[in-house]
């Protein structure tokens, strides 16, 4: 059995501090924009010392989280199984999927969703979906006077909207889900296909 003093113990709980501190914070930064390094630490109910040794200042931890969220974002696609169903029923899973993630990440998306690089990033993850248009354009059921990068734009966009307006409108995830299915599926199905709800 190792001692506490190994290496590889110590490396294991750095990495499950940081994991902890970085779920803590992004959930604590979805519920209060201005929360501080402290409230941080403590809703990861570890010490600021801990917090500081991972992440030198705010700053840092923000772009761990913004880092945190794409790869959350990319898996969040994986696991849509994108080639299953019909290209409609792949994007309302994406949407039900990305509108959970978009809240939980809800701080970094209102903080840096016009940047440049953070646009550069977010395109790139959402590439595949580009793909799933196309193929609801060739079997009918997306219509074909809308380019598929537009149609994932758009998508990109209701999201970010919906998720900044959500606290003000008191709407849960599903309910976001919901908005951003009917508003996009309405308009870019040709109505061939139902989607159920």
């Amino acid at each position: 059995m190792a001692s506490p003093k190994d290496p590889a113990v110590s490396r294991i709980d750095v990495e499950r501090h940081r994991r902890a501190l970085l779920a803590a914070a992004a959930d604590e930064l979805a519920r209060n924009p201005d929360s501080s390094m402290s409230d941080v630490a403590q809703a990861a109910n570890l010490t600021r010392a801990t917090l500081y040794r991972h992440f030198r200042n705010r700053e840092t931890l923000l772009k761990a989280i913004q880092a945190e969220a794409f790869t959350r974002a990319s898996e969040t696609l994986i696991a849509c199984r994108l080639d299953e169903g019909s290209a409609l029923e792949a994007i309302e899973r994406v949407i039900t999927a990305l509108s959970t993630q978009g809240m939980r990440f809800r701080m970094i998306l209102m903080r840096v969703s016009d940047n440049a690089r953070f646009l550069t990033q977010r395109d790139h993850i959402l590439a595949p979906l580009i793909d799933v248009v196309t193929r609801g354009q060739r079997e009918g059921d997306i219509r074909t006077d809308l380019s598929p990068e537009w149609v994932v734009t758009v998508l990109a966009s209701l999201l970010v909207a919906a998720v900044r307006g959500a606290p003000i409108a008191n709407q849960s995830d599903s309910d976001i889900a919901d908005l951003i299915s009917r508003t996009l599926i309405g308009g870019i199905s040709t109505g061939r296909a139902a989607v159920d709800s």
